[in-house]
């Protein structure tokens, strides 16, 4: 990434989607309620975690190992999250 600050966008803009689009299939879908509100807070503590750890990098780590480590994980986790999704 260019810059932190296109990162926390970039991570944003990827949480929303996902947000959104667990609603849409939490409307249409026969899933119990409490199990799609802790599909939703996992989305929100996903996209709150990782854009803290974009504001601090850690000691000791060249930056770029850093956040290509920071962006795998986030890659990672959204796969996994997209995966609850599409069992819908």
């Amino acid at each position: 990434m260019a810059s932190r600050k296109n990162l926390k966008k970039v991570i944003g803009y990827i949480s929303s989607e996902l947000l959104s689009q667990a609603v849409y299939v939490a409307m249409n879908s026969d899933r119990d309620a409490a199990e799609w509100n802790a599909l939703f807070e996992r989305i929100i503590v996903l996209n709150n975690d990782y854009v803290a750890r974009v504001s601090y990098k850690q000691p000791g780590m060249k930056a770029s190992a850093y956040f290509n480590t920071l962006c795998e994980s986030f890659d990672k986790e959204a796969k996994e999250i997209v995966a609850e999704i599409q069992k819908g």
